[in-house]
């Protein structure tokens, strides 16, 4: 998976490993624009306590996923816990409880569900942006991908703050195009694991998720 990196960083005599750190940095990150952009909006508030929520089962289901996976092996050696996660197994965990949590606050609050979606959209370019951003520097040259998927998540919440006020329609191209691009670029990872017909696990989501997204803009067009 592109952004994956191995690593630790020493902070005085607290060692820590580097991707929990650059997740930390980038969740915080995304929170500020968040902050930035809803400073005076009515909806400001639920949409980043949704945010932090979100952000928070997700790491949980991350960081302790081996609970989940390994919980015999886990159990007899609890401290293994901090310092190691469930791997990419854990990451798709964290990602499928943050978005069942938000699929639920939104479908909880309709009212708000527009303005919630254009959120995750802006939120989820910036936090990406500057993830990828510091995966790059982390490796340099070796991980050169990083700083594609680095501007193309950048391109994403950059365009979804221009466009917030426009139609929630406006915004399927914005995704549509960053989900092809994220289906393409791990091609250029020689190190993906490939699990279907040349595609990583990652690929496939991406790629699942742009053909949802062409058969939605057909289904509004034709309804209009």
């Amino acid at each position: 998976m592109v952004g994956d990196i191995i690593g630790t960083i020493a902070l005085g005599s607290l060692v820590l490993r580097a991707d929990l750190l650059i997740f930390l940095l980038s969740a915080a990150f995304g929170y500020i624009v968040l902050k930035i952009k809803f400073r005076h909006r009515e909806a400001g508030g639920w949409i980043k306590e949704g945010y932090v929520n979100a952000l928070g089962i997700g790491f949980f289901l991350w960081k302790f996923s081996m609970l989940f996976f390994s919980p015999l092996e886990t159990l007899s050696n609890p401290l293994s816990l901090l310092y190691f996660t469930g791997g990419q197994r854990g990451v798709w965990l964290g990602v499928l409880g943050a978005i069942t949590y938000l699929a639920y606050r939104g479908y909880k609050n309709r009212p708000l569900l527009v303005p919630f979606v254009k959120a995750a959209l802006l939120a989820y370019g910036a936090v990406q942006g500057f993830r990828f951003t510091m995966f790059f520097l982390w490796e340099g040259a070796v991980g050169w991908e990083n700083l594609l998927c680095a501007v193309l998540a950048a391109g994403l919440g950059i365009m979804a703050w221009l466009k917030y006020e426009s139609p929630l329609r406006s915004f399927l191209p914005l995704a549509l195009w960053y989900s092809i691009g994220s289906a393409v670029i791990p091609f250029l990872d020689e190190y993906r694991h490939a699990v279907l017909i040349g595609f990583s696990l990652e690929q496939l989501f991406f790629l699942l998720v742009a053909i949802s997204l062409l058969f939605l803009d057909s289904f509004i067009g034709n309804k209009r």
